[in-house]
């Protein structure tokens, strides 16, 4: 029986390990975005801009968003041309390590949709407009840096710097809840905490 007690008690650590995250962190992907990510300002908000873009004149911002559509061009020698929309959600700029490894933790909150044109390049000759599509499709998330040109009708238009695209299993809406830097935030799944 006692034997029967102190397994049981030894797996125990191991089931609360799955459900623990470490924070670190965000690390860019590439040294273009690690360029952006140090110029940008992260602590700017849509909301912000739709109340005073001349404020945000020439200032380059990083934004998080789940991308709601993309539709795209095909230009000349393989260059195609994508729109997205995006819907803003906050985001900590930490990066969550998991036994699922890295994983990006975004507030089901945000600031309302914005909006990018950018540029992809496409290195496989069978490669389609349609795969560019596919890459940046709904529901993935995207961090983009760029320049507030224009608002239209509440959306508001980035110029593009940079964008990388983060498949749905390497992010997460439903364990923080949180907005702007500063402002309190909650656990969104309680048995998930950082150590």
């Amino acid at each position: 029986m006692n034997r029967a007690v102190v397994l049981t008690l030894l797996t125990v650590p191991a089931l609360v390990a799955c459900n623990t995250i470490n924070n670190a962190p965000y690390k860019p992907a590439d040294k273009p975005e690690q360029t952006e990510y140090n110029k940008d300002v992260l602590d700017a908000y849509p909301g912000d801009v739709r109340s005073n873009l001349d404020a945000y004149a020439g200032v380059g911002v990083a934004w998080a968003g789940i991308i709601q559509d993309t539709t795209v061009e095909t230009g000349p020698r393989g260059v195609v041309y994508a729109t997205t929309t995006l819907d803003h959600h906050y985001f900590d700029w930490q990066e969550n390590h998991s036994l699922d490894g890295v994983q990006l933790c975004v507030s089901p909150r945000g600031e309302g949709p914005f909006r990018v044109k950018w540029e992809m390049v496409l290195n496989d000759e069978d490669a389609t407009a349609k795969d560019a599509a596919a890459y940046a499709a709904p529901g993935k998330l995207a961090i983009v840096y760029g320049v507030p040109e224009r608002v239209d009708d509440g959306t508001v238009v980035l110029r593009y710097r940079y964008l990388r695209v983060v498949d749905p299993s390497h992010y997460s809406t439903n364990v923080y809840d949180y907005s702007r830097f500063g402002e309190p935030f909650t656990y969104i799944e309680p048995s998930v905490k950082p150590q």
